[in-house]
């Protein structure tokens, strides 16, 4: 094999590689340095290694174009140097774009998906006119070594890489919370880890691993799941949004700041039939009904309870972007929901609106491996809160949890729990904290784990209390 070839297959094999331990990349979990360091502390790191990929592919290319200047002109060569130049230049761009941005993935695969084309480009036509100029032919030969490697490849890439229909669910990685979020003039005291799951397109491989490794479950993919982009943003919103509301209540309890303030009702939808409907708008704040103030989902129904029958109109009072308007709505009568009476309804669908007081700076850590997404929330109100209090609030004992932090200081349920316990199992935590509706997944994943269930995060804290073990 030539010298040049020899780097193109060793770039091939390290691509292959990276897919099998981005796959896997949950193994090596609960490992943690000395230092106190985690597993996920150590991924991003990983991630410059991708810059080898490049490398390997422009020294080859090098080889290469060297190898080709020094043999007899010819159309075909001069084109076969033109291929090499332009990968030379593709692998230098990889190259320093993961070393300078190793987070952003979308661009170097699509950098690295290039590289390998012109790779296999050059690999079958320079096979083609070696093997012309061995048999002192006029004609290109097929280049069935070449080909053969190119089918091989595209098996493997086939079975890591091809998107089926379903999505797979698989454990993830434990967080460190204190090293996650720190809060200005905050002290880290006790051990709090929050747990990710994997949650992906799931790929061929993904049977395989099945069968070898355990809590790994699929589920047919919806036909109207939204593209990659936009779940992407969905869950760094999310995850923006979490961050937010835990900071506010952590200060809030610390006696800085207001925490969560409630603004008014915020319309997420309008029904086609709704009696409200082209008045009300998906995106208003109602922060008013008939004059009379309201700043929550309860305080909007309270009133539409008491004080509106079915069929009046209302003035509502509403805040659309920089502006505040009212207008005047008709009402229908909604049915009747467990222990609710009939009462009027605007036929729309609404959530708290709110604002976060969060007085003090805090500084997040970015993990590639958490890209979004609000389940960590209750850990990491509970860690902020850690921060802020003297001494701390877990009296000793290792805690671990996952969960929602709602703007009421409720912990709201979250997926992949069986997964997720039993990625905590392999820790050595003291107790898990699960939303109260998980317990029975939480159990389902580790039956030997101390699972506590809980339905706020004053339940939590009261827990840590009267469950010592300094």
């Amino acid at each position: 094999m030539l010298r040049y070839a020899r780097y193109y297959f060793a770039g091939i094999a390290c691509v292959i590689l990276y897919i099998l331990v981005a796959e896997l990349i949950w193994l090596p979990a609960p490992l943690r340095l000395s230092s106190g360091r985690l597993w996920m502390d150590m991924i991003d790191e990983l991630l410059y290694g991708l810059a080898i990929i490049p490398l390997l592919w422009g020294i080859g290319a090098a080889f290469g174009v060297r190898r080709l200047w020094s043999c007899r002109s010819g159309s075909r060569r001069w084109m076969l140097l033109t291929v090499r130049c332009i990968l030379v230049a593709v692998s230098i761009i990889g190259f320093v774009f993961v070393l300078v941005k190793p987070d952003d993935l979308i661009i170097e695969l699509v950098v690295l998906g290039i590289g390998l084309l012109i790779v296999f480009v050059d690999l079958i036509w320079s096979d083609a006119i070696y093997r012309r100029v061995a048999n002192k032919g006029s004609r290109l030969r097929w280049p069935w070594r070449s080909l053969a490697w190119l089918i091989g490849t595209v098996l493997l890439f086939l079975l890591f890489a091809f998107p089926t229909s379903y999505n797979v669910t698989y454990p993830g990685l434990t967080m460190a919370m204190n090293r996650y979020a720190h809060v200005d003039g905050g002290k880290p005291e006790g051990s709090i880890s929050g747990v990710l799951v994997f949650e992906r397109i799931a790929v061929p491989a993904d049977w395989i691993y099945s069968k070898l490794l355990p809590m790994y479950t699929f589920e047919r993919r919806s036909k109207d799941e939204p593209p990659l982009t936009e779940s992407y943003t969905e869950v760094v919103q999310m995850k923006q949004g979490a961050n937010d509301v835990a900071g506010a209540i952590a200060m809030g309890k610390a006696g800085l700041g207001k925490g969560i303030e409630l603004t008014g009702a915020r319309v997420l939808g309008v029904a086609e039939d709704a009696p409200a409907k082209s008045l009300i708008k998906a995106g208003d704040v109602i922060v008013a009904l008939n004059g009379q103030q309201v700043n929550s989902i309860d305080e909007m129904t309270t009133y539409m309870i008491n004080h509106v029958t079915p069929g009046d109109e209302v003035k509502v009072t509403l805040r659309r972007g920089t502006d505040t308007l009212t207008v005047e709505s008709p009402t229908g009568e909604a049915e009747v929901v467990e222990d609710l009476p009939k009462r009027a309804v605007f036929g729309i669908g609404v959530e708290n609106d709110w604002h976060a007081d969060i007085p003090r700076e805090i500084e997040y850590r970015h993990y590639i491996a958490h890209i979004g997404g609000p389940s960590h929330g209750a850990m990491l109100t509970l860690a902020l809160i850690d921060q802020l209090t003297p001494g701390g609030v877990t009296n000793g004992v290792r805690v671990a949890g996952t969960g929602t932090i709602e703007p009421d200081g409720s912990i709201g349920m979250v997926g992949g729990i069986p997964q997720k316990a039993y990625a905590i199992s392999r820790t050595d935590a003291d107790v898990f904290f699960v939303p109260a509706e998980g317990l029975a997944e939480a159990r389902s994943g580790a039956p030997d784990l101390n699972i506590v269930p809980v339905t706020t995060i004053d339940e939590v804290l009261a827990w840590l209390k009267s469950h010592p073990q300094k």
